[in-house]
């Protein structure tokens, strides 16, 4: 019983630095855009090579405490829970990454105002990464009621911010390699978003033991 006590605490100590790492390159990410900083850039990719390296580590790790301990319910649902959680967080720092490499691309390319409406997609992605990773480091649901409201307006600035960027490149077309970037960078954001919905839903079943549809 002590060695899965133990087992279970690195656990869930990798599964939070993985967490903390990953809100903190969705909250740097847009900044390191606009700013076109290369050195965050670099960080960023860095970043998700630690990222990646832990999801590899705690996946072996879930698998073996499920084999070798069989945990009872509570502390199955925490395992499965970091597993699931891990892939989504994989996935929105892969997005984190691709934003920085668009950064480089972009960082000798001319700038258009049009880019600042990434800015309050960034800061609602950032926000709801936020939100559902301290519920998953405080195995709590506070804050959940917001998500799916945040996850609209992303939705919404998509749809939006898109025809906005469309229509500037029909007065503009030599910006038309750039503002490809900043769609594509929209879409990563909406993306995360949408990651953010699945690491709630998988909390709150960690938490209440009841499943719910987060989006």
């Amino acid at each position: 019983m002590m060695k899965f006590q133990e087992e279970m605490t690195e656990l869930r100590r990798c599964t939070m630095n993985m967490a903390s790492l990953t809100a903190s390159m969705v909250e740097r990410s847009i900044d390191v855009l606009l700013d076109l900083d290369l050195e965050g850039a670099e960080r960023m990719v860095d970043d998700f090579t630690k990222v990646d390296r832990l999801d590899r580590k705690i996946e072996e790790s879930a698998i073996r405490i499920l084999t070798l301990y069989q945990p009872m319910a509570s502390d199955m649902r925490a395992v499965a829970t970091y597993m699931k959680s891990i892939t989504y967080m994989e996935r929105i720092a892969k997005y984190c990454k691709n934003i920085a490499v668009a950064a480089q691309y972009l960082k000798d390319k001319p700038t258009y105002d049009v880019c600042e409406c990434l800015r309050l997609m960034g800061n609602t992605a950032a926000e709801m990464v936020r939100i559902v990773i301290d519920g998953l480091m405080n195995a709590s649901v506070d804050g959940f009621d917001r998500i799916t409201d945040m996850d609209n307006i992303l939705d919404d600035a998509l749809r939006h911010d898109m025809k906005k960027i469309i229509d500037f490149i029909t007065t503009c077309p030599e910006s038309a390699d750039v503002c490809t970037y900043y769609i594509s960078v929209m879409k990563f954001i909406e993306r995360i978003g949408d990651h953010a919905c699945k690491i709630a839903e998988k909390v709150t079943f960690m938490v209440t033991g009841f499943h719910a549809i987060i989006e």
